[in-house]
């Protein structure tokens, strides 16, 4: 059934009422945040990532995330990995999936306001000619322009994320995602997240509902994983889950 649009508002209404928050986009959520890694460091995330559909589900496995610091407020990023996707009625088919290289700039960090913003510049291409034929990435090369922004408040932080979405193939779209995330303890955060995308007319969106957490395991590795479910979408909507660790260094 396709939730209406007051019970999507109530929705968003919960995620920012939650207390003792501390904003945290990027993996295992879909919404970026402004954060980098830092000069000359790395965050590398390794993640089991899966959309299933009625009759189909698919797999990254890996899903390889790779960031890079140059400087304090610019960020490298390049995703890519290989993908298996089985079909009911039809054996699994595996080969490599879409890949995104991108630059994250940080172009406000307001310490003593709390804000911060950044655009995050896009393009996801296919490497393999074959991918899109066997339905393993989305057909043409896409460009997106999203805008992160992240606001301190007393007792929690919230990031948003919004901006274009240009492919070479089929029409142009916005993407919109907003998360917030509350401490559970010293190394824990849980996060909730709405996320979405529609048309420049908004016609056909896809809202999608994310919850995830964050465990901290050592001061190099935390453990990063996350469920999500589509609320409308044009298609049969997908369940979304994401498992993984993020390696820093």
């Amino acid at each position: 059934m396709i939730l209406r649009s007051r019970n999507v508002i109530t929705v968003a209404f919960w995620l920012l009422a939650l207390g003792h928050a501390s904003g945290q986009g990027g993996p295992p959520m879909i919404t970026d945040d402004p954060g980098t890694p830092g000069d000359g460091k790395f965050e590398i995330n390794l993640a089991v990532a899966f959309e299933h559909r009625p009759g189909e589900t698919a797999f990254d496995a890996p899903a390889i995330d790779i960031n890079y610091g140059v400087g304090d407020r610019i960020q490298l990023t390049l995703q890519a990995g290989p993908v298996v996707l089985k079909r009911r009625g039809h054996g699994p088919i595996g080969g490599l999936g879409g890949t995104e290289a991108a630059v994250k700039w940080r172009f406000i960090d307001n310490q003593q306001s709390g804000l911060s913003i950044s655009m995050f510049p896009r393009v996801l291409f296919n490497i393999s000619k074959s991918a899109v034929r066997r339905g393993l990435a989305e057909d043409g090369t896409r460009f997106q322009i999203p805008f992160q922004f992240a606001k301190a408040f007393p007792g929690f932080d919230l990031d948003l994320e919004w901006g274009p979405l240009v492919g070479m193939v089929g029409p142009a779209q916005w993407l919109y995602g907003i998360v917030v995330a509350r401490d559970a303890s010293k190394t824990s955060t849980s996060m909730a997240e709405l996320h979405g995308t529609s048309r420049t007319n908004f016609a056909d969106d896809v809202l999608t509902a994310n919850f995830g957490i964050r465990q901290k395991l050592n001061d190099h590795c935390i453990f990063i994983g996350s469920l999500g479910h589509e609320l409308r979408s044009p298609e049969a909507r997908a369940l979304i889950g994401y498992a993984g660790v993020q390696l820093l260094f």
